[in-house]
């Protein structure tokens, strides 16, 4: 298939995001929960972000035990360069700021000394401060076993790392 042709075919699946499509709605598929191993609901949704490119957004939910998961996916080709954004944060809702984050970002914050590397987390939707957390959580997955091998806690010096960023910037 030519790379026109597969341009046209991609066209027609994956379509522009835009609230006002009221023709543009997810599918939803029964899937089994991986907490609970009761049967929950994913919704996928394809679409292209403007200026950025084609993705999948999934999304799981379990009503046995409210078990969620979001998760967006690159489904176009991987591009050659990279790109680099830079947020200066400097106020506490800089913090609320959106970012879509591809698993094969890097995500560095020097303010910390902390640096989330690429194909560590799963691509997402969410704040700045939503990466940071997600960060946290994932590091109190393997903890116990950190603790064995180092006698300091990385976790908690980066938890002090973010309080002390935080109540800085709650003052300006």
């Amino acid at each position: 298939m030519s790379v026109i042709e597969e341009e046209r075919v991609r066209g027609a699946v994956f379509k522009d995001i835009n609230a006002e499509d009221e023709d543009q709605q997810p599918t939803v598929i029964e899937s089994l929960c991986m907490n609970c191993y009761e049967n929950g609901s994913t919704r996928l949704l394809l679409t292209k972000i403007p200026f950025f490119k084609e993705i999948i957004i999934s999304s799981f939910s379990c009503p046995h035990c409210n078990w969620t998961n979001t998760e967006i996916q690159s489904a176009g080709r991987i591009q050659e360069q990279g790109v680099l954004y830079t947020l200066q944060v400097k106020t506490k809702e800089d913090m609320n700021r959106e970012v879509v984050k591809s698993d094969s970002a890097s995500t560095r914050i020097p303010q910390l000394d902390f640096e989330i590397p690429a194909f560590t987390q799963k691509g997402s939707l969410s704040t700045i401060e939503g990466l940071l957390d997600r960060a946290v959580v994932g590091l109190e997955q393997d903890q116990p076993i950190r603790k064995v091998f180092s006698s300091t806690s990385f976790l908690s010096f980066l938890r002090q790392r973010k309080k002390k960023m935080m109540k800085s910037l709650a003052m300006i």
